[in-house]
């Protein structure tokens, strides 16, 4: 079968091998001279990597992108690794993994890893089982390109400043006056509290009591619902 294995810079090969066996890759190969090299692999995904003292980790261009069948079982699998592993799942800095996004095409999650290079990690969404468009989209028509819009903003160009301009520019300041079903509201919420903890670094209060109000007098046994409940419960566990 034809497949194409990515071939990624490193400063290190140690360091670069023992954060991908942390996520859960297995060790296939490593030579660490003449030329630094290393082989990874992970079911049926390989990637290789070599050792360059030139490359600047925080200048580092190069990107992947890895197609799997389940990007949670993916995702979970990472993430619990890293946390095993270092205490802590790592949003910032050099290495970091981000949350998991619905975006138009896919669902995914980004890593960089510790020579800089960006892995991205996703599944179509024809090909998930529950409709990855779910968070992206809302039925109010006059408000829909413009919350597609700004969903794009924070989760796939991941500017926070912009998103957070377009937000005052789209939305009023209170959220409460918009003339739409209450599931669009919570998925407006939810954009505005990611986008206020993304700028701010912190969970803003206001925000967060509109959508727990919301939430707690929801049907929970609705399975829209339990989707909203469990991606808040996610936003303010990993906060």
């Amino acid at each position: 079968m034809d497949k194409i294995i990515p071939i990624l810079p490193c400063q290190s090969i140690r360091e670069q091998v023992s954060f991908y066996e942390k996520l859960g890759f297995e060790n296939v190969e490593v030579y660490t001279r003449p030329n630094p090299y290393a082989v990874m692999r992970y079911g049926t995904l390989e990637m290789h990597f070599y050792g360059s003292k030139k490359t600047v980790p925080s200048e580092n261009p190069h990107m992947c992108y890895l197609r799997v069948d389940d990007v949670n079982r993916v995702y979970e699998t990472f993430t619990t690794g890293l946390k095993q592993n270092i205490g802590k799942i790592p949003r910032s800095g050099i290495p970091r993994i981000s949350k998991l996004k619905d975006l138009k095409d896919d669902r995914r999650f980004n890593i960089t890893d510790v020579g800089g290079n960006t892995i991205f990690v996703g599944t179509p969404n024809a090909e998930l089982s529950d409709d990855g468009t779910f968070f992206r989209t809302i039925e109010s028509k006059e408000h829909a390109k413009n919350f597609e819009i700004l969903y794009d903003l924070i989760y796939s160009k991941e500017d926070s400043t912009v998103a957070h301009n377009m937000l005052m520019k789209f939305f009023p300041a209170n959220l409460d006056s918009l003339n739409i079903g209450e599931l669009d509201l919570a998925k407006i919420l939810l954009v505005a509290l990611e986008v206020h903890l993304e700028r701010n670094k912190i969970i803003d209060k206001e925000i967060n009591n509109k959508l727990k109000k919301l939430i707690n007098a929801c049907d929970k046994k609705r399975n829209d619902w339990k989707k909203i409940i469990q991606k808040y419960n996610e936003m303010i566990m990993e906060s």
